[in-house]
C-alpha cells in the first residue's frame, strides 16, 4: 500500500539508486555520450552528464551494470530537468518514453 512506504514522495513507482555508466544519443545522430546514473525507477531516471541537455530533448541510452547478473537497459527517454552541480557536470532528469 502506498502510505505505508517509508519515503516522503508519493510516486507510483520507488527510485532506486543506481552506480552505473550511462550512454547515451540523440536519435538519428551519430554522436555518442557518457554519464553516471544515478538513480532509477520505472519511470524515470537522473544522471550526471558532462554537458548541459535542452528540456524537451529525446535520448536513447543504454544503463550498463557491468555485472553478469543484470543485461544493459535501453531505453527513450525525454529530457524533463537540467541542473549545475559543479564544473562541466549537470544533473539530468528524464521521463523513461519506451524501453527497447
Amino acid at each position: 500500500m502506498l502510505s505505508k512506504r517509508k519515503y516522503d514522495e508519493k510516486r507510483l513507482f520507488c527510485r532506486m539508486e543506481i552506480n552505473a555508466e550511462i550512454t547515451f544519443t540523440v536519435p538519428g545522430e551519430d554522436t555518442s555520450y557518457t554519464g553516471h546514473c544515478m538513480n532509477l525507477s520505472h519511470s524515470g531516471i537522473m544522471f550526471i552528464a558532462g554537458q548541459a541537455l535542452p528540456e524537451g530533448e529525446s535520448l536513447e541510452v543504454t544503463i550498463d551494470t557491468k555485472s553478469d547478473k543484470f543485461q544493459p537497459m535501453e531505453a527513450l527517454i525525454e529530457i524533463i530537468r537540467v541542473e549545475p552541480s559543479g564544473e562541466n557536470r549537470y544533473t539530468t532528469a528524464g521521463i523513461i518514453k519506451e524501453y527497447k
